[in-house]
């Protein structure tokens, strides 16, 4: 009996031992993450896109064709003090009402902190795409006022780092409402666009 009891008791201590080594590293974890988070102050990445213009935007209902040639230049603010950026894809798909029209990749790069980058792209070529009664007469109001509505979304892959610290992959969207003008209208100009950070399965 007295051997019994002298396991069990050897048993509990052990138990509690093992407890408190667990909670005592949860704290310097957690103690360490609060230490990173301060020294770090993570601030968003912004993003917009500074103009944006088409030189072609021609539909043809008897053949479903789209003829396009989209410029758009994209700018990426880093407004964090003491990280850095890295991108690992940044995957522009246009559209217009929903209808999916031009994928395009911009070239990576990786960027200092308190640092804007601006990208240029132009975006071009032919599709085929399927537009309703109510998209045709949209596209034909556009046309007549000089200026497309086109919704771009940007995939967005990236990790952050500090001196000899990288993060895992950080993946998000990036919604941009633009309203693009025609080159060849009197439309008025673009107008600087914010665009709307979302998370990655919104796309």
């Amino acid at each position: 009996m007295g051997k019994f009891c002298c396991c069990n008791c050897i048993f509990s201590c052990v138990c509690a031992c093992i407890f408190q080594i667990l909670c005592a590293i949860i704290v310097i974890f957690g103690i360490l993450i609060l230490a990173i988070w301060l020294i770090w102050r993570p601030n968003k990445v912004y993003f917009h896109v500074s103009d944006a213009s088409l030189a072609k935007f021609d539909f043809s209902p008897s053949t479903t064709t789209l003829d396009y040639d989209l410029n758009l230049n994209f700018e990426i603010r880093n407004s964090n003090e003491k990280i850095g950026v890295k991108y690992e894809l940044l995957e522009a798909k246009s559209n217009f009402h929903q209808k999916k029209f031009a994928t395009t990749n911009f070239e990576l790069f990786s960027q200092d902190s308190k640092n804007t980058t601006t990208l240029h792209q132009e975006i071009k070529g032919q599709t085929n795409i399927q537009l309703g009664d109510r998209e045709k007469s949209d596209y034909e109001d556009e046309k007549k006022n000089g200026a497309f509505n086109i919704y771009t979304v940007f995939n967005v892959q990236m990790r952050l780092k500090s001196g000899w610290i990288t993060t895992g992959k950080i993946k998000f969207t990036v919604g941009c409402g633009l309203r693009v003008p025609l080159k060849s209208s009197n439309a008025s100009a673009f107008q600087r666009t914010n665009c709307m950070v979302f998370p990655s399965w919104v796309s």
